[in-house]
């Protein structure tokens, strides 16, 4: 057998309960039984079954929605009517308990990302803090005048320039911040309103 012919259904699954309406009736095991190895059209089944050809299309429509049978051939009667020929499917069906939804391993998922992107923003922040207080205090060292040191705080000297890109490195990882949050808090709950639909 075939990996492809291996079905897998959830219990309480649609496609798992229409199998199970299938096959809940002894009728429907009679005409599945009937046509393992041997297709043939739903007349040639009712005479073989003794069955009325109302009730053996009745059940093959419920096999043939649940996956169980196929039309593989059709022929054409002795009185040009055109006949479907069903046919077992070549498979194996497997029912599987029903997955939970695992909302905390969700939360956790996503909360760990939240927490790593607000370490990453908090250190593009704090790196060049730090730097332009570095420099700016090496600046300021090398001297004891007065007026160099205010000549130090205006444009043009290491200082100056590391405080003027100060306020644009914090409204830009600020930003990246709330964005990345908020992309983050629509993800989760797409994926938690997902599983939960499909579960």
């Amino acid at each position: 057998m075939q990996e492809e012919n291996v079905v897998v259904l959830e219990h309480g699954s649609l496609e798992a309960q229409k199998v199970a309406k299938a096959m809940s009736s002894p009728t429907s095991a009679d005409l599945f039984n009937a046509l393992t190895g041997n297709p043939q059209s739903a007349t040639a089944l009712a005479e073989r079954t003794g069955l009325p050809l109302t009730t053996v299309k009745y059940h093959l429509e419920n096999m043939l929605s649940a996956g169980l049978v196929e039309i593989s051939n059709t022929r054409w009667s002795e009185k040009g009517r055109e006949m479907k020929i069903y046919a077992v499917k070549d498979q194996v069906v497997v029912f599987t308990p029903r997955k939970t939804v695992d909302v905390k391993g969700i939360v956790e998922r996503y909360g760990t990302m939240a927490g790593v992107i607000a370490i990453g923003c908090s250190l593009v922040i704090a790196i060049p803090q730090t730097m332009n207080q570095v420099i700016g205090t090496r600046y300021l060292m090398k001297t004891s005048d007065t007026a160099v040191i205010y000549t130090a705080q205006v444009s043009g000297s290491p200082l100056a320039e590391g405080v003027s890109f100060m306020p644009l490195i914090h409204n830009v990882a600020q930003g990246f911040l709330v964005i990345s949050l908020a992309v983050l808090a629509l993800m989760m709950a797409y994926e938690m309103y997902k599983v939960r639909k499909n579960g």
